[in-house]
């Protein structure tokens, strides 16, 4: 359990250390959201409750170094913390609890789930910051959300797949407790 636990803590940093370190993925300024990836397989895999607590985490140590929201109307980059936070705890609560039915296996179903979840995290922050801090423009859903969720939803298929290796005892958890349920 605890472990476990230290493995978790370990996949949020190589996630956090490859969005914000390796320039490797990037196209232009569009990066994908490795902490979002691991989030939507928690929430996948394990549900709500897991998801919530990865994807806050994760957000909070986004939100430490890059919580920087790109303001186009002034060109500038201005700093909120808790707004990725937010975002990944409200996507993976909602992924995990609408998504627990979801063949898994499918890898064009997986990354449709995750440019919807990109996508709604992206909408998520870009409403939060217009509403809490300053105005946005609407030009940013186009330029900046969209891009980042198609890249991370391709990058997915490949995320998804070393996160079967790095974690396999996930889905045999989540199966064995549907088993115990069942009164096997």
């Amino acid at each position: 359990m605890i472990l476990e636990k230290v493995v978790i803590a370990i996949a949020i940093f190589v996630s956090y250390f490859l969005q914000t370190s390796v320039d490797f993925f990037a196209l232009g300024s569009i990066k994908p959201d490795f902490i979002l990836i691991l989030t939507v397989y928690f929430a996948l895999y394990r549900g709500a409750f897991a998801a919530v607590w990865i994807g806050f985490f994760g957000g909070i140590l986004q939100d430490i170094n890059l919580g920087g929201y790109t303001n186009l109307v002034q060109q500038d980059v201005r700093y909120y913390i808790g707004t990725s936070a937010l975002a990944k705890t409200i996507v993976g609560f909602v992924t995990g609890k609408i998504a627990h039915n979801i063949n898994k296996e499918a890898t064009s179903l997986v990354a449709v789930i995750v440019f919807l979840a990109s996508f709604a995290k992206g909408i998520i922050m870009f409403f939060t910051v217009a509403i809490f801090h300053s105005s946005t423009h609407a030009s940013a859903l186009i330029t900046i959300v969209i891009p980042e969720a198609l890249f991370t939803a391709v990058l997915s298929i490949v995320w998804f797949r070393l996160l079967r290796w790095a974690f396999p005892t996930v889905e045999k958890t989540e199966t064995q407790g549907v088993i115990r349920r069942m009164g096997r």
